[in-house]
């Protein structure tokens, strides 16, 4: 730091030392004497107040920075101006960039996924108000020690109008508004710019997709696609060549992940995804899938049959039809546990396909997503679902209810719901218990930290011998409500019918087709199970499962089956229990019994 800044005090904030210096001035780490916080506090240098583009571009960072709302974009606190000098205060990341995180060990698929997924959504937002960074690169994205991304730097980023002539039938309509910033400006990085930034033409939302393309390309290589000696050789690598395929220095990268970094770097931004709405998407399916292959792993052991010489006849149904098999012949491969116990199923009864869908969606609860997706029908987000609020005193209610709606929503390929480990997972980084209730608000602040932008909250209380079932999707940042839906249940054998009904309905509310809807619609008693009393405890093996106390666990699936001898999700989880412990024997007539 320079000795002439040492102790400086600039308004009401106190220099502490300097952090670095980019963009178009340097960062020091400061404190708010006002609010006693630490800040980030960046200084417009004396050789730019006198050259007014550059200060227009400085304010124009904090007029496009402070316009966004997102917990994955760089909080703007004050602009101002002390003493001729310029200085914008942010929050104080206490993390890496990722250009030190890539740096170390290298980064896991699902690191890989979360991080991207979390910057997409950054620039979803920012896109969809009208804003293009135009300049994403590993430097620029900060990582918390919680695994929390923050987008820096909107320097770059140039506000322009909206255009007003829209097609009001597009469901995407506000994010395919493409921004476009002037020609014959190049800016940026050179090894993450777009082919038109690198020429000097006009850019848009497509450019900012590309840069997050190469990031990605360099999270999982260990290189950018385009290199050279010079910027210069760099720039015509990125306008006339192709990028060399990820399997070359990733033999595991998997494929889908290729064919989403391959899309994002087409050179005609034409053939690129047209909005960082559809890049994300697919993003978070591939992770939702992720997701569940390390869900099924942790919950059997891969090893314990294969040491018994068990193989499987048919393998886990997964997304993907063009992975390739493992060596030992076409498709032969080492069966886990889970594998044994689906091939069983499958073997038993290959027709019931409904019933192998739903016991998936019970270890993941998003399976029968994948096995079934259509091409995304519109523009809605990630919704994570809040415990339900049982005012009946009936204790049956609690924890059955969200497990039931769960699996209704799972359905979908209209929605993405927010798997429930991750909702443990953050509660932990929000210091609080792991099991404790999802709340409203709770809910709300899970939503913040995740940029999750809908909740959606269910309740039930009595009307004398009916019962009264209310489902809500609300907006997670103005708590506004995006859609309600009300049924009345003639009695409580009638309740999960009437839930499944409203989540029908509430489905159609949210945007998806009524095609959709009847495709992808099997009435909750079915998918699970008409007894309430068995899916209660169904639910409670869940919770101790998630605690991590299988053989608990166990007690209550095993209880759920003598409710309902026809339970076949959980003949399904004491499957996969024996499997885990090897115990083959225990385990196949609970895999057949799923089917029959």
């Amino acid at each position: 730091m320079k000795k002439s800044m040492e102790a400086k005090t600039i308004s009401h904030y106190r220099i502490l030392e300097k952090l670095g210096a980019g963009g178009m001035g340097e960062v020091y780490l400061a404190e708010d004497m006002k609010l006693g916080r630490k800040v980030a506090l960046k200084i417009l240098g004396d050789d730019y107040t006198t050259n007014r583009d550059r200060l227009n571009r400085f304010e124009q960072e904090a007029c496009a920075a402070s316009a966004l709302n997102h917990p994955n974009i760089l909080t703007i606190h004050e602009v101002g101006v002390d003493d001729g000098r310029h200085f914008i205060a942010t929050e104080y990341i206490d993390g890496k960039t990722l250009r030190r995180k890539m740096a170390g060990s290298p980064l896991e698929a699902h690191e890989i996924l979360d991080i991207s997924v979390q910057v997409a959504s950054a620039l979803e937002e920012a896109h969809a108000a009208g804003i293009v960074h135009r300049d994403i690169k590993p430097d620029n994205i900060m990582i918390r020690r919680n695994g929390y991304v923050k987008v820096l730097d909107f320097g770059l980023a140039k506000l322009t109008e909206k255009s007003t002539d829209r097609n009001p039938s597009d469901g995407e309509a506000s994010t395919r508004v493409l921004v476009q910033t002037d020609a014959g400006v190049v800016m940026g990085t050179s090894h993450y710019m777009s082919p038109e930034q690198a020429r000097g033409k006009a850019v848009d939302a497509r450019s900012d997709i590309w840069s997050l393309g190469v990031v990605m390309y360099e999270m999982v290589a260990g290189r950018t696609p385009f290199e050279g000696e010079t910027s210069t050789d760099v720039i015509v690598a990125i306008t006339q060549k192709e990028a060399p395929p990820l399997a070359r220095f990733a033999p595991d990268v998997p494929a889908e992940l290729e064919w989403i970094v391959t899309k994002a770097l087409r050179k005609d931004r034409d053939e690129r995804y047209q909005t960082t709405k559809e890049f994300l998407t697919d993003l978070r399916r591939l992770r939702q899938r992720l997701e569940f292959e390390v869900e099924l792993e942790r919950s059997v052991s891969p090893d314990s049959v294969s040491r018994s010489g068990i193989t499987a006849s048919a393998p886990v149904p997964t997304v993907s039809d063009h992975v390739a098999p493992t060596a030992g012949g076409p498709g032969a491969h080492r069966a886990s546990s889970a594998e044994y116990v689906v091939s069983e199923i499958k073997r038993h009864k290959a027709g019931a396909s409904i019933v192998a869908v739903l016991f998936v969606l019970a270890v993941g609860a998003f399976i029968f997503f994948y096995l079934n997706r259509a091409q995304a029908l519109t523009d809605k987000d990630t919704i994570l679902l809040a415990d339900f609020v049982n005012t009946t005193g009936e204790p049956v209610f609690d924890g059955t209810l969200k497990q039931a709606l769960a699996v209704q929503l799972g359905q979908s390929p209209f929605l993405n719901i927010f798997p429930e480990d991750r909702v443990r997972e953050t509660l932990r980084f929000m210091g609080r218990p792991p099991e404790e209730r999802v709340t409203k608000d709770i809910a709300r602040e899970i939503c913040e930290r995740q940029g999750i932008k809908a909740m959606l909250t269910g309740s039930i209380a009595s009307l004398g011998s009916n019962y009264v079932i209310t489902l809500e999707a609300v907006n997670a940042q103005s708590g506004e409500s995006i859609a309600r839906e009300q049924v009345e249940a003639g009695s409580k054998e009638q309740v999960l019918s009437s839930l499944g009904k409203a989540a029908s309905d509430l489905r159609e509310k949210l945007g998806e087709s009524l095609s959709s809807i009847k495709k992808h619609d099997v009435p909750i008693e079915q998918a699970t199970t008409s007894s309430l009393e068995a899916l209660k405890a169904y639910a409670m093996g869940n919770e101790e499962r998630a605690k991590g106390k299988p053989e608990e666990a166990v007690n209550f699936y095993k209880r759920a089956i003598e409710l309902d001898p026809n339970f076949a999700m959980a003949y399904a989880r004491v499957a996969v229990f024996h499997g885990n412990r090897e115990e083959r024997d225990e385990a196949q007539p609970y895999a057949q019994k799923a089917f029959d």
